[in-house]
C-alpha cells in the first residue's frame, strides 16, 4: 500500500465514538465510505467533519440485511477503487439480567452487534485476501471479557463478536491481512453521560483514544498484531 492512499469501511461511522474515529482518520489523509441508516445522523457527520467531508463517502443501507454488507464493499471499491481497512463499529446496548432480558431484546442486539459485522465481513474479507493485504478490526466490550450482572444479552452477543474475531483471524494467518479485536469499558459520550450523570467520567475511556488505537492497528507498525483481543479499561 505505500504511496497509495489507504481506504477505510467504517461501519458505525455516524455514531457518537464512531464519528470522532471517522474525524480522526480523515485528518490523517484515509478515504473512507460510511454506511448509514439515519439520513440526519449521515448529515450530522457531514457538517462536522467542515473541510474533511470531501474525504468522506456515505451510503444509505442497512447492514443487518445480509445483502448490506455486499453493497457496501462494492460502493468503497466502485467510489475508490480500493478497500484496505474494516473497522466495525456498529453496536449498541441494552440491560437487563437473564430473567427479565425477552428474545426480542436478544433479536435487537443481534441485529446491533453482530450482524452488521458478520455482513459486512463476509462481503470484504475475499477481496481483502485475493489482494494479499488489509485490515479488519471489531468493537467487542469489557463486558464480553469479565461479565458482570444487568447486561447478559449484551455480553453474550458482544462475546460473539469477540468468537468471530478470532475465528477470522485464524483463517487469515499468513495471508497480509489481519483481524483484531478492541474491548473497551464505557466510554465517553453524551449518551453514556446522561444515562449515568453520577459516574466519574475522568476514568472512562475516551473516543480518541479508540481512534488512535484503531489507527495503530490499521497502520505498518500494527503489522504484526493477529488474533488480538485488546481491553481498554481506561480507570475503571
Amino acid at each position: 500500500m505505500t504511496g497509495e492512499v489507504p481506504v477505510a469501511l467504517v461501519s458505525g461511522g455516524t455514531g457518537q465514538v464512531g464519528s470522532v474515529v471517522v474525524r480522526f482518520f480523515a485528518e490523517r489523509g484515509a478515504r473512507l465510505l460510511v454506511p448509514y441508516r439515519t439520513s440526519a445522523h449521515w448529515e450530522q457527520l457531514q457538517e462536522s467533519l467542515g473541510s474533511l467531508a470531501g474525504l468522506v463517502d456515505g451510503l444509505a443501507v442497512d447492514l443487518a440485511d445480509p445483502e448490506g454488507g455486499e453493497r457496501a464493499v462494492a460502493a468503497a471499491l466502485e467510489r475508490f477503487g480500493r478497500l484496505d481497512w474494516v473497522l466495525c463499529l456498529a453496536g449498541g446496548f441494552r440491560p437487563g439480567r437473564l430473567a427479565e432480558t425477552g428474545q426480542e431484546v436478544w433479536q435487537e442486539l443481534l441485529a446491533l452487534n453482530l450482524w452488521p459485522t458478520v455482513s459486512v465481513l463476509r462481503a470484504a474479507l475475499p477481496h481483502l485476501l485475493a489482494q494479499g493485504s488489509g485490515r479488519i478490526v471489531t468493537v467487542g466490550a469489557r463486558a464480553a471479557l469479565d461479565p458482570g450482572p444487568g447486561a447478559v444479552a449484551y455480553a453474550a452477543v458482544k462475546q460473539a463478536v469477540v468468537t468471530l474475531t478470532l475465528a477470522i483471524a485464524r483463517e487469515c494467518r499468513g495471508t497480509g491481512v489481519t483481524a483484531n479485536c478492541i474491548a473497551p469499558a464505557t466510554i465517553d459520550t453524551p449518551a453514556n453521560r446522561a444515562a449515568m450523570p453520577t459516574a466519574d467520567f475522568t476514568k472512562w475511556v475516551k473516543p480518541e483514544q479508540v481512534a488512535a488505537l484503531l489507527w495503530y492497528l490499521c497502520s505498518q507498525e500494527g503489522a504484526a498484531l493477529n488474533g488480538a483481543v485488546i481491553p481498554l479499561a481506561g480507570g475503571q
